[in-house]
């Protein structure tokens, strides 16, 4: 389910979590076209799944789709495909409980999430998709993990055995839009609208996407 909006007004106020470009009300304008399937927020702080995004906003999707409703994050967890050799590509690097894991790059990549994410409902790997793909899968009423840059800021390159990876990435569920915003529920700061410039930015260094249709 999801709600269009015909907004009238503007209101603005920043996001909680006082990530700069990052608002907790919705930033609205007359005839902005705002859709939101208001997904659940899950908290990967709460079991200090330090680094459990991704598994979080998978959760959170299928959640949003009436799926997996009476599973926590922490028995999600618990199913999540482990990489026998770091490799992300192929499973979750490392522990998602440890911080700073300096042998492993601690995240599951697009195509082995998707592979995970199958068992519960139909999930697609969608990188390389555009922005304005990203909306359209929205609209269709299908929430989208996202792979973007942690606070919307600057990447930090580091080369591993499979590849080059990005040190400080995040993943989020996209999970609504309107004329200048997307809307997130970002498993460890809440669910929050944020500037398309910043959103995008953020999403287009890795293009890296994850539909739960």
């Amino acid at each position: 389910m999801f709600a269009i909006f015909a907004a009238s007004q503007t209101i603005i106020s920043e996001s909680s979590d006082s990530i700069p470009g990052t608002y907790a009300t919705r930033p609205s304008e007359q005839n902005a076209g705002a859709i939101e399937l208001d997904a659940p927020f899950i908290s990967q702080k709460a079991i200090q799944a330090w680094n459990g995004c991704e598994a979080a906003s998978l959760l959170e999707g299928l959640h949003e789709k009436g799926i997996l409703l009476n599973t926590d994050l922490k028995t999600f967890l618990t199913e999540m495909p482990i990489s026998a050799d770091n490799n992300p590509n192929d499973g979750y690097a490392g522990s998602p409980y440890i911080k700073n894991q300096t042998n492993a790059f601690q995240s599951i990549f697009p195509a082995a999430l998707a592979k995970w994410g199958n068992r519960y409902h139909q999930v697609k790997d969608i990188s390389g998709a555009t922005p304005d793909q990203l909306k359209q899968q929205v609209k269709a009423g299908n929430p989208v993990v996202t792979y973007i840059v942690s606070h919307y800021g600057t990447p930090q390159y580091q080369k591993y055995s499979w590849g080059t990876g990005i040190n400080n990435s995040h993943v989020v569920l996209l999970d609504g839009y309107e004329r200048g915003y997307y809307h997130v529920a970002d498993p460890n700061h809440g669910k929050y609208w944020v500037k398309a410039a910043l959103f995008e930015k953020a999403y287009n260094y890795q293009k890296n996407a994850v539909a739960i249709q």
